[in-house]
């Protein structure tokens, strides 16, 4: 899960600029969760029981804002992070009207550096923690798969009200739904779709509207290897509340989209996969670009085929 290394953690910092005033989209203008972390893993699952894990290092970086219209705002900006998410997936021994059953927790840790017109700013710590209680995966053919699930986002970590943080403090529900259709030696594409449901900030009184989060994967199996790209889009279609009162200003809302190349090797017990994904549009945020680097591999799997 792309942790909250977004470029744009800065919701103290981008107030700083004069830019929180003049657009709200998500509070800090920055989103609950980081579309892109998901790579070539959508609906990626072992098939046997066990517990496994993806560890995830993430480096981003972004040089600008972005107003509504999606032009570059004349404010000094520049933002860098590296964040390492452990991913600990749990398959049961059991089926649920012939779906695989899964829970999964995620702990991302964060070190963020900021710098808005000559104002430097570095923080670091835990982020939001996220758990699946319950994921679901349906094999509807050899090669393709339906999974959906529900995360919860909570208010963990290092979050501070008055100055930058790589967390947010509030809770976001995110029901998920993945699809996968992928061929050995040949085809492989995935589609993945978010709600993003906020809760009130209770530090704050702000709550941010609801978005969506769209991750894509299409690339071509070689053997044991894959090369294809990579993808993530964010659409918040919600307006930001304060204290109950909306406060965005019509249509002002965050919007981003990035894609790149990506390369994965099956080591059939583990995988490694890494992609870049460039930053190509933002709105009422920063435009970051991504350098992601994952290993799979299981903790415990007692009956190996």
């Amino acid at each position: 899960m792309n942790t909250r290394t977004t470029a744009a953690i800065a919701a103290g910092t981008i107030a700083a600029a004069g830019f929180a005033g003049k657009a709200h989209a998500f509070e800090g203008n920055v989103a609950p969760y980081p579309a892109g972390a998901a790579g070539t893993n959508i609906g990626s699952m072992p098939p046997i029981p066990g517990i496994f894990a993806l560890e995830q290092f993430n480096y981003s970086f972004a040089n600008g804002l972005y107003g509504n219209d999606g032009k570059k705002l004349p404010v000094p900006f520049h933002s860098s992070a590296f964040s390492e998410t452990t991913r600990v997936l749990v398959a049961y021994p059991l089926t649920v009207l012939g779906a695989n059953v899964y829970s999964q927790l995620v702990v991302p840790v964060v070190w963020l550096h900021t710098n808005v017109a000559g104002n430097p700013s570095t923080q670091s710590g835990l982020s939001n923690i996220t758990v699946s209680p319950v994921i679901l995966k349906w094999d509807v053919t050899p090669h393709f798969a339906i999974s959906p699930g529900l995360d919860f986002a909570f208010e963990t970590g290092s979050y501070s009200p008055t100055k930058t943080s790589v967390s947010q403090g509030y809770l976001s529900i995110q029901p998920v739904l993945s699809l996968r259709y992928n061929v050995p030696n040949g085809i492989d594409v995935g589609l993945s779709s978010r709600l993003m449901i906020n809760q009130k900030n209770g530090d704050t009184g702000y709550r941010s509207g609801t978005g969506y989060a769209g991750e894509f994967q299409a690339g071509w199996n070689f053997g044991k290897w894959k090369l294809g790209v990579v993808g993530a889009y964010v659409n918040q279609f919600g307006d930001d509340e304060l204290n109950g009162v909306t406060v965005a200003t019509a249509g002002n809302r965050y919007r981003s989209f990035a894609v790149g190349p990506s390369i994965a090797y099956d080591g059939r017990w583990y995988n490694i996969s890494m992609n870049y994904q460039q930053g190509v549009y933002a709105a009422n945020t920063s435009k970051s670009s991504n350098v992601w680097l994952n290993l799979a591999f299981p903790l415990w799997a007692p009956h190996r085929p």
